[in-house]
């Protein structure tokens, strides 16, 4: 079966809810890791002839074009991560859509192709945010990524479906949808695919998860940042239990990554979609 990577290309401090995160007039003065990190990565999906799909923040884009147009000519999925990694639910609408055009048409700008996915940072969409979706198609995008099917600190629909699946919007469009994976274990539904669970947890933990779902169907979808295949990557002020939550088991993070792409088939979102006519073969 073929399971889903994905890459949310975003800097070391674009870490949401956190008050010593850095405003964006700030940004420009930072040290950047995102280029390298970033690279590291594209080599390691070339190293197994993996491919995966990058949704790359409209500010990365515009500070580090040749970096976008690298992911688009190594036949990378380009896809969309929002322009200035802001929470979904505290934008609003207006704001929301605004940032949504933006982004897209830096991408589009700089690879000269459409862009049809879409996932929100921090996975900041909720079931009192369904207007969100209803801007993701307006704006132009075929599919999201933006569900996580279990309770998290910002974002999580709880009782969300686990499967891909064509969402009905009320305007009567549809919109597909990947959520991310979790496994039910007992009333709970727990993360173990991608960013801090992917860290935190031990790999034959990881690796049953996948089997399980694998198993009744469901194609499991892995997600990675660039700073975490960097251990040394500058750190940020904060509590004791987010900085563990933020940093614990960095070194573990390439690794597992190798092994997976070892024991498990690797597409982008889109030929996963597609495999499962969710999205038509011209998307």
């Amino acid at each position: 079966m073929q399971n889903a990577l994905s890459v949310d290309v975003e800097e070391w401090w674009h870490i949401l809810n956190l008050p010593s995160s850095p405003p964006p007039e700030r940004w420009d003065s930072l040290p950047a890791t995102v280029e390298g990190n970033t690279q590291r990565l594209l080599e390691i999906l070339e190293a197994s002839n993996t491919r995966a799909t990058f949704f790359v923040l409209g500010w990365v884009a515009r500070r580090h074009p040749d970096l976008v147009r690298s992911i688009h000519a190594a036949s990378h999925e380009l896809a969309c991560h929002g322009d200035m990694h802001e929470l979904c639910y505290e934008q609003g609408e207006a704001a929301f859509e605004a940032d949504l055009r933006r982004a897209r048409a830096t991408l589009e700008d700089l690879v000269g192709a459409v862009v049809i996915g879409y996932r929100a940072p921090g996975f900041s969409i909720l079931d009192t945010t369904p207007w969100a979706f209803e801007v993701i198609h307006r704006v132009g995008f075929r599919y999201d990524s933006s569900v996580f099917p279990a309770p998290r600190q910002h974002g999580g629909i709880s009782d969300a479906q686990r499967d891909p699946y064509r969402m009905k919007l009320a305007s009567g469009a549809e919109l597909a949808e990947f959520p991310m994976s979790v496994a039910e274990w007992g009333r709970f539904r727990v993360a173990y695919a991608g960013g801090g669970y992917l860290r935190l947890f031990p790999y034959p933990l990881i690796r049953a998860g996948m089997r399980s779902a694998n198993r009744v169907g469901r194609p499991a979808c892995v997600y990675v940042h660039p700073r975490e295949v960097d251990p040394d990557h500058p750190r940020m002020e904060m509590g004791a239990m987010r900085r563990f939550r933020s940093y614990v088991n960095l070194r573990s993070t390439e690794p597992k990554l190798r092994r997976l792409l070892t024991e498990f088939r690797f597409a982008p979102l889109r030929d996963v979609l597609r495999e499962r006519r969710l999205l038509d073969s011209a998307a």
